[in-house]
């Protein structure tokens, strides 16, 4: 399935990158908070996902959060509550949706900044490759620099266009997943990352 943009949600921020910051891990116990609320058992897990998601490293000041379902096809269980939250859809694909709130647009509770959300199928490829990258940049310091060396070049030279800064990243992050790979054989032997 290719994919497919589902709404334009405005322009894509121009790339910025911060030190990491420990509110990032708070901001998303409040986001997931609202989201499980929001989504009851149907979410199987919600995860703190991508750069901030990491300590000691640098990233864009957005949230991205992991929503593990039964079904991703299935929009009509999930949809409607992440849009009544303040979501919008962005992208289709197979297996993976994205949803995006910019900043402001989450309930007073939720934190001030950019959230997205990208619900993926419950034990599928996906949810695994994105908490295997999360526990090996944090446990890998050396990798984890390397990235943030890639990451702030990219910042500068694609400054203006977020869509190559991530295409600049996709290499790096595919081998350091197959590192990844061959150094966690189990994901039941991650540490719980919610």
């Amino acid at each position: 399935m290719a994919v497919e943009i589902a709404v334009a949600v405005g322009e894509l921020a121009p790339v910025e990158i911060k030190p990491y910051d420990r509110v990032w891990s708070e901001r998303f116990a409040v986001c997931a908070e609202l989201v499980r609320a929001a989504l009851g058992g149907y979410a199987v897990r919600v995860d703190h996902i991508g750069s901030t998601a990491v300590p000691g490293l640098l990233g864009r000041p957005h949230l991205d959060i992991q929503v593990s379902v039964a079904e991703p096809e299935a929009e009509e269980e999930y949809r409607a509550a992440l849009e009544d939250l303040g979501f919008a859809l962005w992208v289709r694909e197979a297996d993976r949706r994205v949803f995006v709130a910019p900043q402001g647009a989450l309930s007073v509770r939720a934190p001030k900044c950019e959230v997205h959300i990208y619900v993926c199928r419950s034990g599928g490829v996906l949810e695994y490759d994105q908490l295997l990258l999360v526990q090996y940049l944090a446990s890998h310091p050396e990798r984890r620099d390397q990235y943030a060396d890639l990451k702030r070049r990219l910042a500068r030279q694609c400054r203006n266009d977020p869509e190559a800064y991530a295409e600049g990243k996709r290499a790096f992050l595919r081998e350091t997943v197959r590192m990844a790979h061959r150094a966690y054989l189990d994901l039941r032997a991650l540490p719980d990352v919610c």
